[in-house]
């Protein structure tokens, strides 16, 4: 079974706390979208190889939260779990679209609040770009942001190796 950090800022809703509407100010309702792309000097394989191979689960994952991983057989349907070691389940989503190499969504029902994860790789004959568009976020925007782009970041430093 492969394993991923797709999925791990769902732990960042249970630390932080998604706002309830009756708790949040107007302009906290709106919900947030982290969109955020990086170039990476590696092909689409590496960078696929990297974001859903079980050897980088825990590494990608350690951005997020210390013993946070995602597992999943990565195929269109196909359920994907957080989970903290060593095998406590924290959410479960699915993955909705996929297309190999290029394409992942999985979307997420938890506690009635749906949630969004998009991953696309896109090559041309200069560079591979991987960008993200996660949803919906409330006051823990800026904090979920970084996080991703720290992800990001180890993902390209990863891919890039030799």
């Amino acid at each position: 079974m492969k394993y991923s950090t797709i999925a791990l800022l769902i732990i960042s809703l249970l630390i932080t706390g998604f706002k309830s509407k009756e708790n949040a100010d107007i302009k906290d309702q709106e919900p947030k979208v982290v969109t955020i792309s990086i170039e990476i000097d590696a092909g689409t394989s590496k960078i696929w190889d990297i974001i859903t191979n079980k050897d980088y689960a825990k590494i990608l994952g350690n951005i997020f939260v210390k013993n946070g991983f995602v597992q999943s057989e990565w195929q269109l349907n196909s359920k994907v779990d957080f989970i903290y070691e060593p095998d406590y389940i924290v959410y479960s989503g699915t993955i909705t679209k996929l297309i190999e190499e290029e394409l992942i969504q999985i979307d997420y029902s938890i506690n009635g609040l749906e949630y969004v994860e998009k991953f696309s790789i896109e090559n041309d004959d200069s560079s591979t770009k991987l960008s993200i568009v996660i949803s919906p976020y409330g006051n823990d925007f800026n904090q979920q942001k970084v996080m991703w782009q720290n992800w990001l970041l180890k993902v390209k430093e990863l891919s890039e190796q030799q």
